[in-house]
């Protein structure tokens, strides 16, 4: 018999199965953010904000039960930001650190552009944003220096407050029976009981 060589077979393409955490979770208590991608990134790839306990089989259960998103790969890194003082001659600390994730997407996603003009913005309430924006930023400053903290006592009324407060004062009047009327001149109210 002759020898004859067998011929290399083709390689087929096997189907992987992808095998997915057992544990169910309803009300996850971490936040996975994704971020705007770099200039240049390609669409297929993904950047996600994660936990620092999270690792790359939790970020692909993640997209594929919360999202439908499949993923081929995932890479994972640590940011270390830069040690730090708490004051000018205080102690050296390091923030804590960030843990970020890239994953290929099996489909591309493309970005939104940014809304730049102002009528675009009103649907999404961005005064409101604007303000509660404004209102963290003085919070924030606050914090930084206890010792400038007002008392509340300091502190002026708000007008929704205040109104409030009156209209609480008219109804506990009208409960016992008192007939309130307004001063002329100031403006203030004064209570009378009925005859």
């Amino acid at each position: 018999m002759s020898s004859m060589k067998q011929l290399p077979r083709i390689a087929e393409p096997v189907q992987r199965w992808k095998r997915f955490g057992e544990k169910q979770l309803f009300l996850p208590n971490h936040v996975v953010a994704l971020l705007r991608p770099k200039p240049k990134q390609s669409p297929n790839l993904a950047t996600f904000a994660v936990p620092l306990q999270f690792n790359k089989l939790d970020l692909r259960d993640y997209l594929q039960h919360a999202y439908g998103v499949e993923t081929t790969a995932i890479r994972s890194f640590i940011n270390q930001p830069k040690p730090e003082r708490k004051n000018k001659n205080g102690p050296w600390y390091r923030p804590r650190a960030q843990k970020m994730m890239i994953a290929e997407l099996v489909k591309p996603f493309v970005w939104p552009e940014p809304v730049k003009d102002e009528e675009d913005l009103k649907q999404w309430d961005h005064e409101m944003f604007k303000k509660l924006q404004k209102e963290r930023r003085e919070q924030e400053k606050k914090q930084k220096n206890p010792k400038k903290v007002p008392l509340r006592t300091k502190l002026a009324v708000p007008d929704d407050v205040r109104s409030v407060s009156e209209q609480a004062r008219e109804l506990l009047r009208q409960a016992k029976g008192l007939k309130v009327e307004k001063k002329e001149g100031k403006g203030e109210k004064k209570a009378s009981p009925d005859k």
